[in-house]
């Protein structure tokens, strides 16, 4: 059942680099069981994660020239999740089919669509073209978290948390980190935001990455598209440098009180630096479990004392926005 999650939308369900080779890639989308594996021509195909004979996992079985057999009894289902061989017999039974999903690629990401009836054009799944040219330096990287998806959706259009839950590695001890000053709009289902500071103490990471050696502004554009996905784009400056950071953020139901998350981290400067991707890596990571502990802490609070109404603040505008938006859709 996925009728606690928004429906008729593409999610991202996992990184290309996941999908590869003779093995099956299992993973749980908004409370459904799905099995990926490649096709012959390399796409993705996307199934339920069960035999329509006697429900044994997909996930448990082997590829063979695009399909995938059951290695319970052998039933091989092609891409579109119609059975194409029953060993030992002939003719296959007429109900020997299961659900297949749409799925597309882009950008480094797999996106399937939950809902009925088809899918929305592939067109309407974002663009991210910061992790396959010469004018951007990154990587992508997935964390499995024990919270709801939504709770790193509010987290991350929250920019005034930057002061206190990373005030050691992209915040700041400033105060006016922390102020709520901030620009939200809303164009259709998109959600748009801004917020500059001026004149504040980099963070640690910051003055690392952008090698900043006194106060700097800082300007965050953030972008949030329905189901959950999330793009901020950083800019950090003093008089003599400036540097831009794209960070690109799906978010995806596991369960009611589980997500899958991703961060993709791009620059516009030091390209060639393989050793600065290699950091990143690391500091971003700490970064992501900074937030990853909140957050399955607040989880735990939620899941312990039932429906609990929060109380909102002036920094809540951007995520009261959104709610909005989703209670609409």
């Amino acid at each position: 059942m996925t009728l606690g999650f928004l429906q008729n939308q593409w999610y991202a369900a996992a990184l290309s680099r996941e999908i590869f080779g003779k093995e099956p890639f299992a993973r749980k989308i908004c409370g459904e069981d799905i099995v990926f594996f490649r096709k012959s021509t390399g796409e993705v195909s996307a199934l339920e994660d069960r035999c329509a004979h006697r429900h044994a996992p997909l996930s448990l079985g082997l590829v063979e020239n695009g399909s995938i057999r059951c290695q319970y009894h052998g039933m091989l289902f092609d891409g579109n999740g119609q059975c194409v061989e029953v060993p030992g017999q002939k003719k296959i039974p007429s109900g020997a089919r299961i659900k297949s999903y749409p799925v597309a690629e882009q950008d480094g990401w797999v996106w399937i669509w939950i809902g009925k009836n088809g899918s929305q054009s592939v067109s309407t799944i974002p663009s991210f073209p910061y992790f396959d040219t010469g004018k951007w330096a990154g990587f992508q990287k997935y964390f499995h978290v024990q919270g709801a998806a939504q709770l790193f959706v509010d987290n991350l259009l929250d920019l005034s948390h930057l002061a206190f839950t990373h005030k050691s590695s992209i915040g700041s001890s400033s105060s006016a980190v922390a102020e709520p000053d901030m620009e939200v709009s809303v164009e259709g289902d998109v959600v748009r935001g801004r917020r500059y500071i001026y004149n504040v103490e980099p963070g640690p990471l910051i003055v690392k990455w952008g090698g900043f050696a006194g106060q700097i502004d800082r300007c965050s554009d953030y972008v949030w598209r329905p189901p959950s996905v999330v793009e901020i784009e950083s800019k950090f400056s003093d008089p003599t440098n400036k540097i831009t950071i794209m960070v690109i953020n799906p978010i995806t139901p596991e369960t009611d009180v589980t997500a899958h998350f991703w961060i993709g981290w791009s620059r516009d400067f030091d390209l060639d630096d393989e050793e600065l991707t290699k950091s990143a890596i690391v500091d971003n990571t700490r970064v992501i479990m900074e937030d990853v502990v909140m957050i399955e802490g607040q989880q735990r609070v939620i899941s312990s004392r039932g429906s609990l109404q929060p109380i909102a603040i002036n920094a809540d505008r951007a995520v009261m926005t959104v709610q909005n938006v989703l209670k609409r859709l």
